[in-house]
């Protein structure tokens, strides 16, 4: 469990006194929260969430006992499996389904960059953007 925090620090490339000294701690408190013989208060939790970009349950929940499989993502990130592809329609898993508030019958708008991928982004509210972005024209071109 107090492992997490360690592996998060480390990932992170910090030492144990470089967290202490972002957070204006002791280095041994530090320490003691990754070894378990004590834990920070919320402050700190919080403190903590935003150097390394989770959720401040997420940090919270490195101090209790957790249940088997939970892993920790950054903040608003999700990663939700693989989609298929089945008669050129994509297939939106449920939970994604639920997070964004998506419908069936709901029109997603589909963007794409060749360096990074796909993005579905929902049409409602979109409209008057791509409406502008569909009728630009150049200076000079008229």
């Amino acid at each position: 469990m107090n492992e997490s925090l360690r592996k998060l620090r480390l990932a992170a490339k910090m030492t144990q006194e470089d967290l202490a000294e972002k957070m204006n701690v002791s280095r041994q408190s530090v320490a003691k929260w990754e070894s378990g013989e004590s834990v920070p208060d919320i402050t700190k939790c919080n403190e903590l969430a935003k150097i390394f970009y989770l959720e401040i349950n997420d940090i919270a929940n490195l101090f209790i006992p957790q249940t088997e499989g939970k892993t920790l993502r950054p903040k608003n990130k999700y990663v939700f499996g693989v989609s298929k592809i089945i008669n050129n329609k994509i297939i939106i898993p449920d939970e994604a389904m639920t997070i964004f508030n998506i419908k069936n019958g709901d029109e997603l708008i589909i963007l794409g960059d060749t360096t990074q991928g796909i993005a579905l982004i929902p049409k409602k509210g979109y409209e008057d953007f791509f409406d502008m972005i569909n009728n630009f024209k150049p200076l000079g071109d008229d």
